[in-house]
């Protein structure tokens, strides 16, 4: 099947340039002098009613006498003589040489996805790796990044490689690019040892445009898998999971670690890195142990407006009474409301709190029954299955599994060990752009919240497989990721900023240049709307005195529906 398409096509192209030669690469109707690329060939007698593919039944036609042909048509052969010129035109304006020829087939290939246009902020992206460039994107889940790789690598000769960490993320991304017939695989342990000698057959002959693969593939025994892939040149290595690279931090995965030594061994192809949430420092050692240090790094979407951000001095003992009190709420009435909890002990002693005060808020951890109890657990907060719970207390590992658009508000138990796991959970809130509000509980100068949480580290460094060098630079590092986010809380500044300035979010937008405006402007859509109504308790520090947090929270998820 795949070789009869390719001799269809070869010989439509043989037929196609005959008749460009024929017509002298002008429109026979108007006369307009044509390139290759832009002219349209039309057939005299349509397909549809027995026209052939020959000579004597085409004609070259520029866009505008072709769409005169086909007036039901007009809009589309339109648009793309609109998307055909304005990337000649950027071309022309550009300065920086991000704009390569492939920009041509944006329309097509955005349709073969089933877009219409891009997501605000990935054009910049893909145009930097269509040009070349090695690039570091931080933006959070559910951004569009997966678009950001999966389009430069069709447009890109060769296959891309993608290094994934987890198998279900793979066979989901693969089914999915098959369901739009875009050759893709991915080759993990659980294949049989039949399936795979297919799969890299597909490799070596050149058939496939992704290949998913764990970063452990590279180092397996066999020394035929690890020919194979070296031999396969590819035009992109595409990491997702990024900070899987960072050495000292909590998710890293040695295997990642060696990913410099497996990008020289392909032949130095060009990285695009993806996580959802690094700072300034995890982003310079991600971009040093991948050895791309001049990357190009693109944070989106850092700042929240629609989420208030309110630091709450609160003691241990009394949380659970303050939390009672926010659930009791009428702004929060059938809305979701998601605790985060830094461990078991604490998240059982808080559904028993809760529970004496009246209120049952399941928690859901990863010793929580049987995988059907979480299941079950998870429908019924996304309102999927009876009873449904609004309320739900749970530790940050599972609670990022939990992707529920109107999330009101974020409770942080204690404060997170760092700014990127802060930012994941306040992230949690408000997906549906509606005013939301994250409260993080902290303890003031006694430090008690920072003091169990160097503990944990404590542990989990002293358990890591490293030598007592290595232990000491982890354990370091981590204790200043948390004094780093308990220096925030303690600030008298705006709290927002803070946490932009961490990421290297700048206030101002970059300007775009010429060539990009009119990229966006044909293919790209404005930023989306988000309803805005509070910063955080130092900008509102007036309210917060005047009213009191409570009733400040209340305004906020409310909607303005509680009276200041």
């Amino acid at each position: 099947m795949e070789k009869a398409l390719n001799v269809a096509s070869n010989q439509w192209q043989i037929v196609r340039n005959q008749v460009l030669e024929r017509d002298g690469y002008r429109c026979v109707s108007c006369g307009v002098a044509l390139r290759s690329a832009d002219a349209d060939i039309h057939h005299l007698l349509p397909r549809s009613m027995g026209g052939a593919d020959e000579m004597s039944n085409l004609v070259c036609l520029c866009d505008g006498c072709h769409a005169r042909h086909h007036p039901t048509l007009a809009g589309g052969l339109a648009r793309r003589a609109m998307e055909r010129w304005a990337v000649r035109l950027a071309r022309w304006l550009d300065r920086e040489g991000v704009v390569s020829e492939a920009a041509g087939s944006f329309g097509p290939v955005l349709r073969l996805f089933g877009l219409e246009r891009f997501r605000h902020g990935q054009l910049p992206i893909i145009l930097a790796a269509l040009s070349g460039k090695s690039v570091l994107v931080v933006s959070p889940t559910g951004s569009g990044k997966t678009l950001c790789f999966q389009l430069p690598a069709l447009l890109r000769r060769g296959v891309a490689i993608v290094v994934s960490p987890l198998k279900t993320l793979m066979s989901e991304q693969v089914s999915d690019l098959l369901g739009k017939k875009i050759p893709a695989t991915f080759i993990n342990s659980d294949l049989s040892r039949e399936e795979k000698e297919t799969r890299f057959a597909l490799l070596t002959r050149n058939a496939i445009k992704l290949l998913y693969i764990a970063p452990e593939r590279f180092f397996v025994r066999s020394e035929d898998e690890r020919s194979r892939l070296k031999r396969s040149q590819p035009s992109f290595l595409v990491i997702d999971e990024a900070h899987c690279v960072d050495q000292w931090g909590q998710d890293f995965r040695r295997e990642y670690g060696r990913l410099r030594e497996v990008r020289e061994k392909l032949g130095s192809p060009p990285v695009l890195a993806f996580t959802a949430t690094a700072g300034k420092e995890m982003q310079d050692r991600i971009l040093a142990s991948l050895g791309i240090p001049d990357a190009k790094i693109f944070v989106r979407d850092v700042d929240r407006p629609n989420i208030a951000l309110l630091r709450w001095r609160c003691s241990p003992e009394r949380r659970a009474q303050e939390i009672a009190s926010m659930l009791l709420l009428p702004q929060l009435e059938g809305q979701k409301v998601m605790i985060f909890v830094p461990s078991a002990k604490v998240g059982d002693e808080l559904k028993s709190n809760l529970a004496a005060l009246g209120l049952d808020a399941p928690f859901y951890h990863s010793r929580l029954g049987t995988p059907w109890e979480r299941q079950e657990l998870v429908k019924r907060f996304l309102g999927q299955s009876r009873p449904v719970v609004d309320h739900i207390i749970c530790t940050n590992a599972f609670g990022m599994g939990l992707d529920v658009p109107n999330v009101r508000l974020v409770v942080h138990w204690q404060q997170s060990a760092s700014a990127e796991d802060l930012l994941q959970e306040l992230g949690r809130a408000g997906r549906d752009r509606k005013p939301s509000a994250s409260v993080i509980f902290h303890d003031g100068p006694g430090r008690s919240d920072t003091g169990r949480l160097k503990f944990m580290a404590e542990k989990t460094v002293e358990a890591a497989p490293l030598d007592e060098h290595q232990k000491a630079t982890m354990l370091e590092q981590r204790s200043r990721r948390i004094d780093q986010v308990a220096a925030m809380l303690r600030s008298s500044s705006c709290f927002r900023a803070s946490v932009r300035g961490y990421f290297g979010d700048g206030n101002a937008p970059q300007k775009l240049s010429p060539a990009l405006r009119i990229l966006e402007w044909v293919f790209g859509t404005h930023a989306p709307s988000t309803q805005r109504m509070a910063c955080c308790d130092h900008c509102d520090a007036e309210l917060v005195k005047k009213h009191g947090a409570l009733t400040y929270l209340a305004w906020i998820v409310g909607g303005k529906s509680a009276q200041l």
